[in-house]
């Protein structure tokens, strides 16, 4: 079973006046009695990233002059020192069709129905290791990329939240999930390795890669042969490539009127593809002389001489497709599989002051990407003034490193509710000239985000009503929570 991932904005997690808070914990419930999200603009988040380098590892200026990693054997292995083990490169996209929640006493109902495309992709360090480094023993040089995986999907979710106040302390939510799948690729090595020395290099290994989506693939065995086909018919792009189901599950306890303790379990659940399927069972056992940029141990490594090797004369090109040409293990089938939506686990902790108009909370994101854990613990400063206003001000820990302030706010404006929010604001940039990285090219100065790994942000407007209008946003958040008696501390 595969895996594929999506991602949140942190700091939307304690600002209370953003309707669709509850895709973060689904036993959060709006403060309006009623709202409605439309396409695209009611809800759109997407984020982009990875979890080892940031630009100014890979670029930087050096003597007023902009070089790159490959510069010197220097920056060479002070960019190969910055690198994990697994290089996890992540992006995703969610936005909403339609969206819409009301309030029935205690109980909240809400309906979401959304568009996500999630990406995921693991570079192991041994593949930076023989690009930067080549293969400096003559005799025989060990890599290891196992860990080369990947997972791409599409997939349209309809969800059915339910949110009810149990007694003073406790609120419980939970949603069900239809997953109606698009398109997917995947792959997955048990075993991939390269033995090189001066003379021969071996690739061995043993993996899958499966397909499903609305483009028929034909391909026979070795992959000598291939061809695909598109259907012209629009319905046939609308027709699901797979079926699933989901579930989140989520909990808010009031330890008293002032702190609160809330958890949440996202995104549990699958995805069986069964259209237009492509198996691709392999097993490499291939070698071949080398790639002569590596077996010469050449001190030009440019930018411009891998991409004159690797990719201009087609030398990784050719050597993927001879490996799997000659492979004895390989099978190609048409079965179906089944792909896991990655489970996200969020434990946050509020404490609230000013009667409710402030508070300070502190959350812990966690999930798995391809067997790769990444962990986030976002604090944040939280203020709601009036009832129109809620803003948030965050930073966060990723992974043990540091990474950039994060800020949201929300506005209420008559029968509309704006909101914007991003954990990974780049107020550090960096103003870099592209001259120096290819020969005669006229100079450029732009503005970057110099020291991110990753950028995310969520935005959205949403039509929201109430049966009353409530000018005091202390005196209704007492009411709300008047079962928080004055005597608990």
């Amino acid at each position: 079973m595969f895996t594929v991932k999506s991602q949140q904005v942190n700091t939307l997690y304690f600002m209370e006046d953003v309707p669709v808070r509850h895709f973060l914990n689904p036993s959060f419930q709006p403060e309006t009695d009623f709202y409605l999200s439309l396409p695209v603009i009611g809800f759109t988040q997407f984020s982009l990233g990875n979890n080892s380098i940031s630009l100014k590892d890979v670029i930087f200026n050096q003597n007023g002059n902009t070089v790159s990693f490959l510069n010197t054997v220097a920056d060479q292995q002070r960019f190969y020192n910055t690198l994990k083990s697994n290089t996890l490169i992540h992006g995703d996209i969610q936005t909403n069709l339609l969206s819409f929640g009301m309030r029935q006493e205690s109980a909240y109902l809400t309906f979401s129905l959304s568009e996500r495309m999630d990406v995921a992709g693991n570079l192991p360090k041994d593949l930076f290791k023989i690009s930067l480094f080549g293969t400096p023993d003559p005799q025989n040089n060990s890599f290891d990329f196992t860990k080369l995986d990947g997972d791409v999907s599409l997939y349209t979710e309809a969800a059915l939240g339910y949110s009810k106040k149990l007694d003073d302390k406790w609120t419980v939510g939970g949603k069900l999930k239809l997953l109606i799948g698009s398109a997917n690729f995947s792959n997955n090595n048990s075993q991939l390795l390269l033995q090189a020395g001066t003379n021969q290099w071996l690739i061995s290994g043993v993996g899958t890669a499966n397909s499903s989506g609305p483009i028929q693939i034909n391909t026979s065995n070795n992959y000598q042969t291939y061809s695909y086909s598109v259907s012209r018919n629009i319905k046939d792009w609308f027709t699901p490539s797979g079926m699933g189901a989901g579930i989140d599950a989520g909990f808010e306890y009031r330890l008293n009127k002032n702190m609160r303790l809330s958890a949440s379990l996202l995104d549990l659940g699958f995805i069986h593809w069964t259209r237009n399927v492509l198996n691709n069972q392999y097993g490499v056992n291939y070698a071949f002389n080398g790639l002569n940029l590596f077996n010469n141990n050449s001190t030009e490594n440019t930018f411009q001489a891998v991409y004159n090797q690797l990719i201009l004369n087609n030398g990784l090109v050719d050597t993927i497709v001879n490996a799997f040409n000659s492979s004895s293990g390989s099978k190609i089938k048409a079965v179906s599989y089944t792909t896991a939506t990655t489970a996200k686990l969020n434990l946050g902790f509020e404490y609230s002051f000013l009667k409710d108009k402030m508070s300070v909370g502190l959350l812990s994101h966690s999930q798995l990407y391809i067997n790769t854990l990444t962990e986030e613990i976002t604090g944040s400063v939280n203020t709601r003034p009036f009832h129109w206003l809620d803003a948030s001000l965050s930073y966060s820990l990723i992974n043990g490193r540091f990474s950039t302030f994060g800020a949201g706010l929300g506005l209420k404006t008559g029968l509309f509710h704006w909101f914007f929010a991003a954990d990974y604001i780049p107020f550090e940039k960096a103003t870099l000239s592209l001259s120096g990285l290819s020969a005669g090219s006229s100079k450029m100065y732009i503005p970057v985000p110099y020291n991110s790994t990753t950028f995310n942000l969520s935005a959205g407007v949403n039509i929201v009503f109430d049966k009353k209008i409530r000018s005091d946003r202390g005196l209704v958040r007492s009411k709300r929570r008047q079962a928080c008696n004055c005597d608990m501390n």
